[in-house]
């Protein structure tokens, strides 16, 4: 077991999380994987490193398995042995229900799996199986086997179908394949603490023709901005007024694309309230950043989560002396989009649209 300032720096980040692009342990090149296959094991400031020897050494798991491609291809047919994710993670301390363990890959893959695909149930049981970390197939090793380790699901009937990984993979995280749920040479396993959300509530983001489903459990693993902030309403009056937290609008659209000064985001609500807002609203110089500070999309409010929350999601503007007001809004709005400060919190949001060389309007 290996521990140490350069580990607890990974933990700290991991627990931030994210959802592309992040690569959060230094990952084994290629060749560690011919004849030692090191894994890590990560949990908080806790790191476990296992080569091969150490695999073979814990309790074995074994069954025949194949898994569906988007073509609804069978692949990867044969018989596979390993260890049970669940005991892995046990190795640093477990996971409970509110945990995400997130698989990497030495390519940068990345898989995420709940607490129900460690320790599935009877129904889960029986159309997943067992979730392991192969480091064998068909009798070979990583030495010769190029794919291990390998995250497996092994059902009862040996065949990891699209239909069994879509009843078993939370909306974020399936993407039409179930063989893509099958991470192989495998780097790193983490758990990552106190992110998940269960449900299908998403918001969209779109460009053009391409949309892209942002799930609570997305937003969750992203890095997370909390404030107490409140907006002015037409008459005066103060109201919104609590703690925040969420995610960086401009985090979010860029998930699809990137925005420039002559681009526009459009956020909608559920009920087709449309607000606007600039490249300098995502990306404030500090001017503007000192009037309106940092806009989120925000999914907790004072402790309650969407869908409790009711006006949530909600974009919020983290003003940096806890107040937005009217005068705020005014001087960070174009003209023809201001009426209120209050109006530019759009509750409920459903859509964030980027549209294209159109500012100013």
């Amino acid at each position: 077991m290996k521990l140490g300032l350069g580990i607890v720096l990974i933990a700290i980040i991991v627990s931030a999380g994210t959802i592309i692009g992040l690569s959060l342990l230094p990952l084994p090149s290629p060749n560690q994987l011919v004849g030692e296959a090191d894994v890590q094991i990560v949990k908080g400031g806790t790191t476990v490193d296992l080569d091969f020897e150490s695999l073979v050494d814990m309790t074995p798991t074994s069954g025949d398995s194949s898994s569906q491609n988007r073509f609804q291809n069978w692949r990867d047919a044969g018989t596979y042995v390993g260890v049970t994710l669940s005991s892995l993670v046990e190795l640093v301390g477990g996971m409970d229900e509110n945990d995400v363990v997130r698989v990497n890959a030495i390519d940068g893959w990345i898989q995420y799996y709940a607490y129900y695909n460690l320790y599935p149930n009877t129904s889960f049981t029986t159309i997943q199986g067992n979730l392991i970390l192969a480091y064998s197939f068909n009798d070979t090793t990583p030495t010769t086997w190029g794919d291990g380790p390998r995250t497996v699901f092994i059902p009862t009937d040996g065949a990891f179908s699209n239909d069994d990984a879509n009843q078993t993979t939370h909306p974020a995280w399936y993407f039409g394949s179930a063989g893509a749920r099958w991470v192989k040479n495998v780097a790193s396993i983490e758990v990552i603490e106190d992110v998940y959300i269960g449900g299908s509530f998403h918001v969209k983001v779109i460009e053009g023709t391409d949309e892209q489903d942002v799930y609570l459990v997305d937003l969750a693993l992203m890095n997370n901005l909390e404030a107490f902030t409140a907006y002015q309403k037409s008459g005066g009056n103060w109201g919104g007024n609590g703690t925040y937290r969420g995610v960086l609008l401009s985090a979010l659209v860029e998930l699809v694309t990137t925005i420039h000064d002559n681009d526009i985001v459009n956020v909608t609500a559920s009920d087709g309230w449309t607000q606007s807002f600039a490249h300098y609203n995502l990306y404030p110089n500090a001017s503007v950043h000192a009037l309106q500070g940092d806009l989120i999309l925000a999914y907790v409010y004072n402790g309650t989560m969407v869908p409790a929350w009711a006006d949530g999601p909600r974009l919020a503007f983290l003003a940096p002396d806890g107040s937005y007001s009217n005068s705020d809004a005014n001087q960070t709005t174009n003209p023809t989009w201001f009426s209120s400060a209050s109006a530019r919190w759009v509750k409920n949001v459903a859509t964030i649209e980027i549209i294209r060389d159109s500012f100013p309007p």
